[in-house]
């Protein structure tokens, strides 16, 4: 690793000892941010022909009587670091919460805009992302954007302001369920040598009439898959769910690229049918997802899913554990990751500025990356995480270096670590000592 600068931007929001039995309090918001169809879609360069689903943004309050933290969850492409830095700003001011202690992730919807570019500058010379601009220009003077744009910051912060009035006591529980049935890695091994030839029908791909997911081309052998669902659970005196979140590791791509409309695609009706089977309201947390897609894909597939996924959250919330309640603990810090040529071009940079937050409250932790990380990223930090339960988020508090894998990974190939990534080589790396860092600083294991 040629480079690790990384600096601790907060301090945590409770004391170090162990407790175990702090009075937490939740609460939960959500509102609408779907915009306009006359945006135009960044996948087609039109506007979008109509709504499939609205997209929404859900945020969580939680309070420890001495501190509280907020998470934003946006049902959009990304969280880009303009739109972090200005929903924090927005939010630590309506709320009285340092911006220090704000959380913002998104869904990964790509039936949906990209995360709005407020200000310049945090980039070099890039601001929209190469995807956003590929076949439409920056829209931040088109009306109909410059509209959305002013409604998403103004319904986070009413998310915001209705979850923190709406603050309950709570214990908090987990428990986890499999979900492989419902992903595949979209990017598996390919043998270095000893394929003669290949029967693979001319023009395949995710379109092609005989396309089976549930079957390896190529000669090719899996690639690594997180299984888990790990659904968090806020509940009330009587057990009943306030709200849940569930986090895993699977692309929003079933609706995208089979229809052209504005959707928050599986996560959507996911969320609909958890919170229908659970009681409460849930939100779902993206994970390393860059390398995972759904297993199928299509209205039907998501409706197919998203009843698979709540039936699985019933089974992991019937027998969870309830977790020793302790002080909520927060904290940042900042990683230089060195771009490749690539990314020195569109940036005018050699490095650009990330980061990563980890949010902990006894024996559970949640860790961000920004951009695009790949399962192994996950991977490589629960396995080091000091913490029991460890849900490590994607697509969160900005771009990075967008897709991005542990060391050795741009070797292989692939679409992901050649025109989706402008990080070197171990980038990946950085980001994995600088959560595994802020986790073993955190920590607060009991006596």
């Amino acid at each position: 690793m040629r480079l690790l600068l990384i600096a601790l931007l907060v301090q945590c929001t409770g004391v170090f000892a162990f407790s175990g039995n702090v009075a937490l309090s939740v609460g939960y918001g959500e509102k609408d941010i779907t915009p306009d169809i006359a945006v135009k879609n960044w996948v087609t360069g039109k506007a979008y022909p109509k709504v499939n689903d609205p997209l929404l943004t859900r945020v969580v309050v939680i309070s420890d009587g001495a501190a509280k933290s907020v998470i934003v969850s946006l049902d959009l492409v990304d969280a880009g670091e303009s739109a972090t830095h200005e929903i924090r700003k927005a939010v630590g001011s309506a709320l009285g919460v340092s911006e220090n202690n704000i959380m913002v992730t998104a869904t990964h919807t790509h039936s949906a805009p990209w995360a709005p570019v407020y200000k310049k500058g945090y980039r070099g010379l890039e601001a929209d992302t190469w995807w956003a601009i590929r076949y439409v220009p920056a829209q931040n003077d088109h009306p109909p954007f410059k509209k959305w744009m002013q409604k998403l910051l103004d319904n986070v912060v009413l998310a915001a302001r209705e979850a923190n009035s709406r603050l309950q006591p709570a214990t908090i529980w987990i428990g986890k369920a499999d979900i492989s049935a419902y992903a595949n890695n979209r990017r598996p091994v390919k043998p270095k040598w000893g394929v003669l030839q290949n029967s693979l029908p001319k023009g395949y791909s995710v379109k092609h009439e005989a396309y089976n997911p549930d079957v390896l081309t190529d000669g090719s052998n899996y690639g690594p898959m997180d299984r888990t669902m790990s659904l968090v659970s806020f509940r009330d005196a009587a057990g009943k769910n306030i709200v849940s979140l569930y986090h895993m590791s699977v692309h929003s791509v079933s609706i995208y690229p089979y229809s052209d409309e504005i959707s928050a695609d599986w996560p959507g009706e996911a969320t609909k049918q958890v919170q229908a089977t659970l009681g409460g309201k849930a939100v779902f947390l993206q994970g390393a997802a860059g390398d995972i897609n759904p297993w199928r894909r299509g209205r039907e597939a998501v409706n197919e899913m998203g009843v698979g996924v709540a039936k699985r959250a019933r089974g992991a919330f019937d027998f969870s554990v309830q977790l020793a309640a302790d002080s909520v603990v927060v904290r940042r810090a900042r990683a230089a990751l060195p771009l490749d040529e690539t990314g020195k071009k569109r940036t005018g940079e050699d490095l650009v500025m990330a980061e990563v937050q980890a949010l902990s409250i006894g024996p559970l932790a949640i860790v961000t990356l920004p951009g695009e990380p790949l399962t192994d990223m996950g991977t490589a930090i629960r396995n080091r995480s000091p913490f029991p339960h460890t849900l490590v988020l994607g697509y969160s508090n900005g771009n990075g270096v967008h897709y991005v894998a542990p060391p050795g990974e741009k070797a292989k190939g692939g679409y992901e670590m050649e025109s989706g990534t402008v990080g070197a080589d171990d980038a990946g790396l950085i980001l994995i000592e600088a959560a595994v860092r802020l986790l073993n600083e955190t920590v607060r294991i009991p006596n």
